[in-house]
């Protein structure tokens, strides 16, 4: 995709991804999802600290793993093999959750399609959570370059894409991350914004020589502009990207309304984006079955 052919290079294009979702307007309408009680992101990661999951079993296919980091803190990872156990690609999945919640066993359907369709091992790490451990503890457990949520603030941004950042602004009272959440991820976190741990854009030279990037974006996010810029500073840098945008969805939609058929098109996505990195396919019924697979309840 040139920079000619971008359809979010201007103000008015990127500002329709936060029209609502029509199938998440009705659900809104009919009170299947009711904005005025989903939890706040504070009490999401209270939720989580109070209910955390239980350690999953040793399986033929699965199995735990123990990795000390260099302050001997032991971490527990999980790792995740095709069906015939053959040796191939490596894929290492990386939860978020604001750097304050999140479990490697949250992505274990993702892992158990994507070792399926390619054949791949994948390991699920973990990291130390905020508000006890503040930057730069979480990039410096997982040891490499973190797919941080908070790609941009307003003191790092580039000076050719700031007037294309507006989702922090736009997408302000948006559910699941909004402005208030945003608040209390940074205050939790703490990080140095100018540091080459928080973002790449601190760091001459991050942009060039990386594998081909796929990038997912929700259109009422108040994170959606950091994509979206990001996938252009990549693309710009000579990088192969893959770029789905799903408008009109909070941040985490998907996962939070699976049902909706943008989550299920966004769902795919996923499975066939990990394919489109790996430089590998698989046909439209494999591809079928992983997804029902992966969503069907356990």
């Amino acid at each position: 995709m040139s920079v000619q052919e971008d359809p979010y290079s201007s103000v008015e294009a990127i500002r329709e991804l936060a029209n609502t979702d029509p199938d998440m307007a009705k659900m809104l309408k009919d009170g299947s999802i009711d904005a005025r009680t989903f939890p706040s992101f504070e009490a999401m990661v209270q939720m989580c600290r109070e209910h955390p999951p239980s350690p999953g079993p040793q399986l033929r296919t699965e199995w735990p793993r123990y990795a000390k980091m260099r302050d001997g803190h032991t971490h527990e990872i999980r790792v995740y093999k095709p069906d015939d156990l053959a040796e191939g690609p490596l894929v290492v999945l990386i939860y978020g959750g604001g750097f304050c919640m999140g479990h490697y066993s949250h992505f274990g359907s993702y892992s158990r399609a994507i070792a399926s369709l390619y054949g791949a091992t994948v390991v699920n790490i973990s990291y130390r959570l905020a508000p006890e451990f503040k930057f730069p503890m979480a990039p410096n457990d997982v040891g490499i370059w973190l797919n941080v949520p908070l790609l941009l603030v307003q003191e790092i941004i580039p000076d050719d894409q700031r007037e294309l950042w507006i989702s922090r602004e736009q997408n302000a009272e948006a559910m699941i991350i909004n402005e208030e959440s945003m608040g209390f991820i940074r205050s939790s976190y703490n990080p140095h914004v100018t540091s080459p741990d928080f973002s790449p854009v601190n760091q001459q030279g991050a942009h060039t020589g990386l594998p081909p990037t796929h990038i997912q974006v929700c259109g009422q996010d108040p994170l959606r502009d950091d994509g979206l810029i990001y996938e252009r500073i990549l693309r710009k840098h000579g990088v192969k990207t893959k770029l789905d945008v799903y408008p009109g969805i909070p941040h985490a939609g998907p996962y939070f309304f699976p049902t909706l058929p943008i989550a299920v098109k966004h769902n795919m996505d996923v499975l066939k984006g990990f394919g489109w990195m790996l430089g590998k396919d698989a046909s439209e019924e494999r591809y079928q079955l992983a997804l029902e697979t992966m969503t069907t309840p356990a």
